[in-house]
């Protein structure tokens, strides 16, 4: 089934409206990065983990969730299957034994580096043809957008 054309005059549907935008460049975004994980064994799920525990040692299970927006249930299941995998690390916390710390192995390091190369070149596409001055205020602006949700 083939889609109406538009006249050259109308807009497309939600053409005018931001969260369609903004889950359309989502979707765009990850199109090839879901393919370099699909080949590594990983969803986006587990690289959202990783990126998390790349930013330091011992980040708990409620900084992951937060970080990589996730919920608690698929967070537990993706960390058991990536601990068995040996790419993370799980200890009780040093400052509370109650508290899970998370670590990333040298072999979840590795996988980070070479999925963050793919990221990269995604993010490199992305801002091509700005300015600094225009890739400085695509970030700020998506930053005060997203302060504003959170209110």
């Amino acid at each position: 089934m083939t889609r109406p054309r538009l006249a050259k005059t109308e807009k497309p549907l939600f053409a005018d409206f931001l969260p369609h935008l903004i889950t359309r460049l989502a979707y765009e975004l990850n199109l090839d990065l879901v393919e370099k994980l699909r080949r590594e064994g990983i969803n986006v799920t587990r690289w959202r983990i990783l990126a998390v525990l790349a930013m330091g040692d011992g980040i708990t299970i409620l900084d992951i969730i937060d970080r990589a927006m996730m919920q608690q249930s698929a967070l537990s299941r993706a960390l058991m299957t990536m601990e068995k995998e040996g790419y993370v690390r799980r200890v009780a916390g040093r400052k509370d034994a109650r508290c899970v710390e998370v670590f990333l192995t040298a072999k979840g390091r590795a996988l980070f580096d070479s999925l963050n190369v793919v990221v990269r070149g995604r993010q490199r596409r992305l801002l091509g043809g700005l300015s600094a001055a225009d890739r400085a205020a695509a970030f700020a602006l998506i930053r005060r957008l997203s302060r504003n949700m959170a209110k």
